[in-house]
């Protein structure tokens, strides 16, 4: 029989523990005065400031890196349903970040940040760091071909053939075979509050964050020759 072409598609997808952790904080105030809106706000920036120091100057430091954005100071005046102007409201309020490499931490940090009447805690973002996406791709991308030599393979088998190398292999869309999806990440991993007591006590359960995983996935294209 005549060599004959053979086009396939790899596919793959595997669960990651994220490895980053970037915890959004809002500081936010309001009073009938620019100061009675500026102090609570700046006494809260400088509390959770000094929380993320402390964590810093640790020998192992959980946090990767953190940005305070410029404190903004506005105001408004509200009108009351006839219409009429109220008084002034003034508002004081930054965003702080802190991106952790260590979750164990996390928990506490959220927790006592959260103490101050001016913090609101946004969200957590999970996330994997981008050399470890690279690697963890990589090693998707690595099943995503084996599973091409598998069908291939098996494509040559049923045609009666007893050999079959690879011609060609390319990312989604360069042999023309349409897959499902290139290589990526899927989805932002959710968040599960775990309470455990701190230290065996009976007091107060310390707040245990317990990530999803992340999936990664990959397709590939690839040309065998059956003989």
């Amino acid at each position: 029989m005549s060599p004959i072409a053979i086009t396939v598609t790899g596919h793959a997808e595997r669960e990651f523990a994220p490895n980053r952790c970037s915890v959004v904080l809002r500081v936010h105030a309001d009073g009938a005065t620019r100061e009675a809106a500026s102090e609570p706000a700046a006494a809260a920036i400088a509390a959770v400031t000094e929380q993320v120091i402390a964590l810093r100057e640790q020998d192992d430091s959980p946090i990767k890196r953190w940005t305070l954005d410029e404190i903004r100071h506005t105001r408004h005046r509200p009108y009351s349903q006839s219409g009429k102007s109220k008084p002034w409201v003034y508002q004081s309020s930054a965003s702080i970040t802190v991106t952790f490499n260590d979750f164990r931490g996390i928990g506490a940090f959220v927790e006592r940040a959260a103490e101050s009447d001016a913090v609101n805690v946004e969200h957590l973002r999970w996330w994997v760091s981008r050399k470890a996406e690279a690697r963890r791709l990589a090693k998707v991308r690595h099943l995503a071909v084996l599973d091409a030599i598998t069908k291939a393979q098996g494509y040559t088998e049923s045609l009666g053939f007893g050999s079959f190398q690879a011609v060609a292999i390319a990312d989604p869309g360069m042999l023309g075979v349409a897959p499902p999806s290139p290589a990526r990440a899927v989805g932002a991993p959710m968040m599960r509050a775990l309470a455990t007591p701190l230290d065996g006590a009976a007091g107060a359960p310390e707040l245990v964050l317990e990530p999803d995983r992340i999936t990664i996935v990959a397709d590939v294209e690839a040309r065998f020759e059956a003989s």
